[in-house]
């Protein structure tokens, strides 16, 4: 029996994305972080009906002073035009940011702003511009094509996820860098770290789904990356609390100034962290993982320096994805030439059997297992390690009534046929190819129980820790490798060996039928 640490597409039995966490509507918080400003305007003359209550210590007057105004009275005539340009215009979620000039009671504010146009009305981010030399265009650009350059060079992913880590850590400035991978069930493993050295060390540990619930992973699509620049800080309310236009909370999905859940800052203070920004890396239209930084004091990244990391999540994202593409390519190829070998040696014998278990090529080979059988016209044939002929027609039967709907794979048969308990060292991974499921005949194939650890940070089981009202929750404060033993369960199968075994399994059914007739 073999003992590994997990890979990121081990099944875990237990399944940590709460849905309790994932039902809380972090989009209608009505409160917003004090970095910046928060305008909500009718879209029909930019009529101000909220304003955060904080804009009074960007510009000098009270929220309620704004209310009912015209956007159009504070700003230059030609950079009012852009905005309306900018609304009637913006058709897709891409957030360019753009300079506005406010000017109230002869002082004028230089502001980086954001328009963000919705069904019923407009939202606008304010933050004032504070360019430093060190985030000027020239040098960005450079750090991004070094990078870029780096990354191509790079043999794995996980080669390419330490080497953004190290990269993004020097490069942005804040004092530890994680990427992030999410495995099927939605707990992340670190596959990259950059750090400081007195921080604790996270590469390899996995964290349980409930540490980024379902919503806050649906916002990363909305939101390029999510920047609390302090978790010391006083939410923001909006006035009116209600939105006059639908008399409801207005929805913040897309604001990047959206305040930050008490239980998030209270886990980022269990981590001794006080800034953090992440970032999400999209690939496929699907959230595959994320970049997390985060320092040990306040930090507030410039506009310019948190779009050049926008940038760089998006690079990495298709660096990835370029990679992944690559190996599965590359197994591709592999398993072509496997079952052209396969095929000759399938019509070269009498019976298809013979053709797949004997010779110097078999199914063994082909889908990397330690046993096969084939079960047709009351025979069983077997080769390599498998369980007894009795356990094989009694597994054939079961997959007969319960398995019968094409190719079945499982990593983790003793979950689903308890009856394999008994021989889970020799069958806990499973193919079954069905070549007449009603009559309980099929190809299978045989992977051994892997017992296989998985790292977690921190207990999973006390990720949440609820209060006795049943209500307020906490999350876990100890962030300590705690490690899991995965029984019963084999090495993963991958996608490119599901379709092998389909073609594999049509080419015998066409023998079969050509033989008959």
């Amino acid at each position: 029996m073999e003992n590994q640490t997990a890979p990121v597409n081990v099944t875990i039995e237990k399944n940590y994305d709460s849905e309790f966490c994932g039902s809380i509507p972090l989009h209608l918080v009505n409160l917003i972080q004090p970095h910046g400003v928060l305008l909500v305007l009718d879209k029909k003359d930019l009529r101000i009906l909220q304003a955060s209550e904080n804009v009074q210590d960007y510009l000098t007057v009270t929220a309620d002073y704004l209310l009912e105004k015209s956007l159009a009275g504070f700003l230059p005539e030609g950079q009012y035009k852009d905005i309306i340009g900018k609304i009637n215009t913006q058709v897709t979620q891409e957030k360019i940011p753009f300079t506005l000039n406010f000017k109230i009671q002869e002082k004028e504010v230089s502001f980086s702003a954001l328009i963000l146009p919705q069904q019923e009305y407009v939202l606008v981010e304010l933050e004032e511009s504070k360019a430093t030399p060190e985030e000027s265009f020239v040098k960005l650009y450079q750090h991004i094509k070094y990078i870029t350059s780096l990354l191509k060079q790079a043999g794995t992913c996980q080669e390419i996820a330490q080497r953004t880590a190290e990269e993004l850590k020097q490069f942005s400035g804040f004092d530890r860098v994680l990427v992030y991978q999410f495995d099927p069930q939605w707990n992340g493993i670190v596959i990259g770290q950059s750090k400081e050295e007195d921080m604790t060390d996270y590469l390899g540990l996995r964290f349980p789904a409930s540490d980024v619930p379902k919503q806050a992973r649906d916002l990363y699509f909305k939101n390029p990356y999510r920047l609390i620049p302090t978790r010391d800080y006083t939410p923001v309310r909006l006035v009116p609390v209600v939105n006059p236009l639908t008399q409801r909370f207005t929805d913040l999905s897309e604001s990047n100034l959206r305040s930050v859940a008490k239980v998030h800052l209270e886990y980022l203070g269990n981590m001794n962290i006080t800034a953090s920004m992440s970032l999400p890396i999209i690939i496929e239209d699907k959230l595959w993982g994320l970049i997390s930084c985060h320092h040990k004091t306040a930090r507030y990244p410039g506009y310019e320096m948190r779009s050049a990391m926008e940038l760089l999540s998006g690079i990495l994202s298709a660096q990835l994805e370029a990679k992944q593409r690559e190996e599965r390519m590359a197994l591709r190829v592999q398993l072509r030439s496997m079952h052209v070998k396969l095929m000759e040696q399938l019509y070269a014998t009498g019976h298809f059997a013979d053709g797949l278990l004997d010779g110097p090529t078999s199914v063994q080979d082909l889908l990397s297992l330690t046993g096969a059988a084939v079960v047709y016209e009351g025979n069983i044939w077997t080769s390599g390690n498998t369980p007894t002929k009795q356990e094989i027609k009694e597994l054939a039967s079961w997959l007969r009534r319960n398995q019968n709907n094409g190719l079945y794979a499982t990593d983790t048969l003793p979950q689903s046929y308890p009856h394999s308990k008994a021989y889970k060292n020799v069958v806990s991974g499973l193919i079954s190819m069905p070549i007449n499921a009603e009559q309980g005949e099929f190809i299978l194939g045989f992977r051994p129980e892997v017992t296989q650890t998985i790292n977690w940070g921190g207990n999973p089981d006390n990720a949440i820790q609820m209060e006795p009202d049943g209500k307020a929750y906490h999350p876990r404060n100890s962030f300590a490798t705690y490690q899991e033993t995965v029984q019963s369960t084999s090495l993963p199968w991958h996608e490119e060996e599901l379709g092998a075994a389909e073609t594999l399994r049509n080419a015998v059914l066409e023998k079969i039928i050509k033989e008959r007739y």
